[in-house]
């Protein structure tokens, strides 16, 4: 695959077969689970240029070739003219201007200070920032140093996000389970219906017809909560920023029927969800995979039996918020369904009232798939109780909000820990169904704990709001905290710093890192290539629009843990398909950055 700039291309040997899925992309670390089947020894990590992108364009070589380094690290897809714009560098005895030059004249067209250096504690090193927000001129530039070293270029326009964010919505239908997946829009990972065969229900003889879905990260398990994660992510971004979001024109192929695009997109996902209802108590079942993880296949040749999990109250609770969510955003497209979906979250809540005490999900002996494992089920419980009372009023949901908000006020944004889900959705409430004491708490507890992101983002050299959590699917912690935030400065506009830091997490997760990595693959210049993704691998392509986990100080990967062995936590991530603790990818690390993004785009 040629590219325009050469330089720090990491990329890895695929001889290896180390199954995995992501186990734990949660905003407060947790151990994951362990992958179950690895074919090999540890994996063997070698610097190479992959030559996978098939599905990526070329691009056209420019006139000047690039000093392009990973010293000079920033958001190598571009900036918004208006939008702020820095630079981290780190290098010894540099002389405090940088300087942007044209890409392609080598032209001067504006200079700047750096300031520090700013620790970075957890890269350990020590850095210098740059701000250039005041120049706005659309163009492709590079920023220079002192010492000649430059950064990955990039672009200044309006609508320089408009395909990443296209980009990331599709990885949705890419991921979708059980129908055709077409070739005109997803290219070599097309496939044909997957995973139709009926499912074991476990511990039984019965078996259960739940085809459809989303395939839930780097493997072919679909699993509820994690799918209530990314229903959700996708509902707040409809609702929140409906000039982006009303689109009927993505190019799925429900495309045109008059109906939002994302709307029909989590429907998919809505639809399966309803089958992993058990109609006779309302409890939702936790998961539906086989026993094990698969080879390196495309889905339809994963073709061993479906086992489904037993009934568990996150999935129940998740299950039971999102359908009510569903009720109210559907009833002006599909009244039906929208009484449907009413009718279940009401049923699921029936269970969870009459199972108070259910402990959470653990895998049973034989099933050795992605845990998700939750032992904690009263957060799911509050956002549901909120989403219901939100669609009915009813007082028994108000009762139960009040009672739940009388201690602690939860917080969370990833499928174990939800209770910013809750707290976004009570502050959301119509005035006569709100608590004015406990609407107060809950904001002035959302800005307590936002305001410790904030000052991660003041006090980190790369502005990265995660602090010391750089955690299994550590990405998704940085959107959390990131939207936190931006909650914060919804209800508060005057508290404009939460927006500025948000918008940083963006630059972060496009390049201004400490590994100098876009984690969204196919954009940027550096971008992840080699992700631990099933169709990816099996078709030797790489996919678009694909969020990584992240750095991952735990390491929970053989390639991860020989490759990085003494790498600190910011810097323990590897561009590598074998590292599944630093390298898969996940729906409920798409739909995050979906949100954000698009709230940066609304809010310029």
């Amino acid at each position: 695959m040629k590219k325009k700039y050469l330089a720090l291309l990491l990329a890895s040997t695929m001889t290896v077969s180390v199954m995995g899925c992501a186990s734990n992309g949660a905003s407060t670390a947790s151990e994951p689970t362990s992958e179950s089947e690895i074919n090999s020894e540890e994996a063997e990590v070698e610097a190479a240029e992959s030559e996978t992108g098939e599905n990526i364009e070329t691009k056209e070589e420019e006139t000047v070739m690039r000093n392009a380094s990973g010293n000079v690290n920033l958001n190598q897809i571009g900036f918004m003219p208006k939008a702020r714009k820095t630079v981290v560098v780190r290098g010894d005895n540099l002389s405090p201007e940088f300087r942007i030059l044209d890409a392609k004249t080598d032209e001067e067209v504006f200079k700047g200070t750096l300031t520090g250096p700013v620790e970075a504690k957890e890269a350990a090193e020590m850095v210098y920032q740059g701000d250039f927000s005041d120049f706005t001129t659309p163009g492709n530039y590079v920023v220079k140093v002192s010492n000649d070293e430059e950064s990955y270029p990039f672009e200044i326009k309006d609508g320089v996000y408009d395909d990443v964010l296209k980009e990331i919505f599709l990885f949705f239908y890419k991921q979708r389970c059980g129908c055709e997946v077409e070739e005109s829009i997803v290219g070599k990972i097309a496939h044909g219906p997957c995973h139709t065969s009926d499912a074991q229900l476990y511990g039984t003889k019965e078996y259960k017809e739940v085809n459809g879905g989303w395939h839930d990260a780097g493997d072919y398990g679909r699993y509820v909560v994690a799918g209530a994660t990314s229903i959700a992510d996708m509902f707040m971004a409809y609702e929140d920023f409906p000039e982006i979001w009303k689109t009927d024109s993505v190019g799925i192929p429900e495309s045109g029927n008059g109906i939002p695009d994302i709307l029909d997109e989590a429907r998919y996902e809505l639809d399966w969800m309803l089958k992993m209802q058990d109609e006779a108590t309302g409890g939702v079942y936790h998961k539906v995979t086989c026993i094990d993880f698969p080879g390196y296949v495309m889905p339809e040749a994963e073709t061993k039996k479906l086992v489904i999990a037993p009934i568990s109250p996150t999935a129940t609770g998740d299950f039971a918020a999102v359908m009510a969510m569903a009720s109210r955003i559907y009833r002006p497209f599909d009244k039906e369904f929208a009484n449907k979906a009413l009718e279940v979250a009401k049923k699921a809540w029936d269970y969870l009232e009459a199972n108070p005490n259910m402990e959470g999900f653990k895998n049973p002996p034989e099933i050795h798939t992605g845990e998700y494992g939750d032992g904690d089920s009263s957060d799911e419980r509050y956002w549901a109780a909120v989403e219901l009372l939100k669609v009915t009023g009813e007082q028994k949901y108000k009762d139960y909000v009040a009672k739940a908000l009388s201690g602690n006020v939860p917080f969370g944004l990833g499928w174990d820990t939800m209770g910013t889900y809750g707290n976004a959705a009570y502050l959301s409430l119509d005035e006569s169904l709100q608590d004015a004491a406990l609407k107060d708490k809950v904001l002035e507890a959302c800005k307590n704990q936002a305001n410790v992101y904030l000052n991660n983002v003041k006090t980190d050299g790369y502005m990265c709001d995660l602090g010391d959590n750089y955690i299994w699917g550590s990405n998704l912690s940085v959107c959390s905290f990131a939207r936190l935030m931006l909650l914060v400065n919804k209800y508060c506009p005057e508290m404009k710093d939460m927006y500025t830091a948000a918008y940083d997490q963006i630059s972060y997760l496009m390049g201004q890192n400490a590994v100098s990595y876009s984690f969204i693959s196919g954009f940027g210049t550096n971008y992840t290539q080699n992700s631990h993704h099933r169709p990816s691998l099996a078709s030797s392509s790489l996919v678009k629009g694909m969020v990584a986990g992240g750095p991952n100080g735990g390491k929970q990967d053989p390639c991860a843990g020989k490759a990085l062995k003494d790498a600190p936590p910011a810097k323990s991530y590897i561009d590598h398909s074998e590292s599944y603790s630093t390298n898969e990818v996940a729906i409920y690390w798409n739909s995050p950055v979906l949100y954000l993004l698009s709230a940066i785009i609304s809010g310029e």
